[in-house]
């Protein structure tokens, strides 16, 4: 097949792992974005996430060395309502989204340009625009609602509240379990800047973050003001969500389900699906047959997640407390890091390379 333009709408993780690898390929590539440039939506980012990854694995298969921009993890406890316990951090590690110095999304801007890639901003992919799209055109719109509608992926909502700032640490996260929410609080840290986010597939109230904002103050002396609702949404509405081609067009990233339906994890099956697309240009077969490779956990922990998990587990953060205060924190603590750490793979449904992913 001959060298030829492709168009690609979105310039986050995905679409320029994509573009790179096209446009290296002799490709002539264009990325649109509806934003006034890169960087991702401002609802989103700046923001910091910790991911479990494997940095030489992925940077390797995506062509892309990554490996600068990710930070370890240098501590991740989770608490149940005020009972703490350490996570094992071993294999986790923190990074930077958005337009500042940094971040993931500066590094992939900056070698897309090199390489070559056009950018045209302000140019959001429209309904009217679908039937007319050139063959192969990549989608990777990201947490965009609208998107998901106007595509006709299946979708579930999130609400949450987020707050976001300078930071005087980095490389630590935190999660929080209570049952006001149906997924959990979540801090990270990286280059000196927080994210903090309380998430939910229920509405969450402002008496909702309050009490997330005491839990924070009373055991980990954190607080700060600066919160503002947020409602998104994900692709985690049904088994058969993961699709690499969906009515003409190739997608990659969050959009396309590559991401962890269990804990939403999806920094680093973006960057593998960014590869995915562009493989898929040129062989679709191929590229199938990578894309399900990543993916074949999900189904399975989709459904523990939607029958046992919500059902029988998380409404039940109390007894959950109760029973890792019988086995004592430090102890349980012990138990998961002695068997949960980066050089033992354990798999799971992160599509990517992780000691907790598919490879």
């Amino acid at each position: 097949m001959g060298k030829r333009e492709i168009t690609i709408y979105g310039c986050g993780m995905s679409g320029l792992v994509a573009a790179i690898n096209l446009a290296r390929e002799g490709h002539a590539v264009v990325v649109r974005d509806k934003e006034a440039g890169y960087g991702g939506d401002s609802m989103y980012n700046p923001s910091t996430h910790c991911t479990p990854i494997d940095r030489k694995r992925c940077s390797d298969y995506i062509g892309i060395d990554i490996s600068g921009v990710f930070y370890p993890l240098i501590a991740c406890p989770f608490y149940l309502h005020d009972t703490r316990s350490d996570a094992p951090h071993s294999g986790l590690y923190s990074v930077e989204r958005g337009a500042r110095p940094g971040s993931l999304d500066t590094l992939l801007y900056g070698i897309a340009k090199n390489e070559g890639v056009s950018f045209e901003f302000s140019s959001p992919l429209k309904k009217q625009d679908l039937g007319k799209l050139p063959p192969d055109t990549i989608v990777a719109c990201g947490l965009t609602p609208s998107a998901y509608e106007m595509l006709g992926v299946p979708s579930q909502t999130w609400y949450g509240w987020v707050s976001r700032g300078e930071a005087g640490f980095s490389d630590y996260s935190r999660i929080w379990w209570d049952e006001c929410i149906t997924e959990y609080g979540y801090l990270s840290s990286a280059n000196n800047y927080y994210f903090d986010l309380l998430f939910s597939i229920r509405p969450v109230t402002k008496q909702h973050m309050e009490k997330y904002k005491t839990f924070m103050l009373r055991n980990e002396g954190l607080e700060y003001d600066n919160w503002s609702y947020v409602k998104g949404a994900v692709p985690v509405a049904k088994g058969s969500n993961p699709r690499l081609f969906h009515e003409g067009m190739i997608l990659c990233g969050t959009i396309s389900g590559y991401i962890d339906p269990f804990g939403w994890f999806g920094i680093a099956g973006a960057l593998i699906s960014g590869k995915i697309a562009a493989m898929a240009v040129t062989d679709r077969a191929r590229a199938q047959e990578e894309f399900g490779r990543f993916i074949r956990y999900y189904r399975r922990v989709f459904y523990f997640k939607k029958y046992l998990w919500y059902t029988l587990l998380r409404p039940r953060v109390g007894l959950l407390e109760n029973l890792l205060i019988r086995i004592g924190p430090e102890r349980f603590s012990k138990f998961v890091c002695d068997r949960i750490y980066e050089e033992r793979h354990l798999p799971f449904s992160i599509p990517a390379f992780a000691h907790l992913g598919a490879e």
